[in-house]
């Protein structure tokens, strides 16, 4: 039984590091702004690189859907969320935690790539048939920069405290990783909009038998 579950685990992160090393080799991916985009717009943007003036505009494609992982265990005998603090070589909400969170790739399905994502962000893996979609939110003001979010969550065992990656997998856009008890998110600064959605969506009741949780980093 041990040995299905550490090969299990193995042909996961094999998985994801194959999407993610897909992902990191073909992009930018091209493709044309308006011709009526203009400059001031378009430096809103953070996305959207020039080739040269007066010419056709390059962006990235593939960053206007955003996913995120709100993902709870019981660690230390608390009902616990999955969170990382964001650091200097994020765009914004430098030293705020927030969920995993990320934006869907387009090779990849919403589980695919928010399981990609908690991998890369907090080096802990997770089966994408442990996430539900919950919710697919479509207002703008209720995302960040105006992207459609698809929001998932997990309800997992009892899961070890060192089965993350506690510096985080991303260089200086992760400073630390942790589990945070659902009792203690007031002593956190949170990015974007994660508070009240993590309070919304943490269980009132622990519906899944309290087992201990094997798919977890194998850093």
């Amino acid at each position: 039984m041990q040995k299905e579950l550490i090969n299990k685990r193995i042909d996961l992160l094999l998985s994801i590091t194959e999407r993610a090393g897909k992902y990191r080799n073909n992009r930018p991916y091209k493709a044309w702004l308006p011709e009526n985009v203009t400059d001031a717009t378009a430096s809103q943007n953070d996305y959207v690189k020039y080739l040269c003036k007066g010419t056709p505009k390059t962006i990235y494609d593939g960053r206007f859907v955003a996913v995120s992982g709100f993902i709870f265990a019981v660690v230390d005998g608390k009902y616990s969320i999955l969170a990382n603090l964001r650091g200097q070589g994020t765009p914004d909400y430098q030293g705020y935690w927030n969920a995993p969170c990320g934006y869907l790739e387009r090779f990849e399905n919403s589980k695919q790539g928010i399981q990609r994502e908690i991998f890369e962000e907090c080096g802990f893996i997770i089966d994408t048939k442990d996430l539900k979609i919950k919710h697919v939110e479509t207002e703008p003001e209720e995302c960040n920069n105006g992207n459609v979010t698809i929001r998932h969550t997990a309800f997992l065992g009892k899961i070890k405290p060192e089965y993350v990656n506690k510096t985080g997998g991303e260089e200086n856009e992760v400073d630390s990783v942790k589990w945070i008890p659902i009792d203690e998110l007031d002593n956190y600064k949170w990015a974007f909009n994660h508070r009240k959605t993590i309070e919304k969506y943490a269980p009132k009741k622990w519906k899944r038998k309290l087992v201990e949780f094997y798919y977890a980093s194998l850093f």
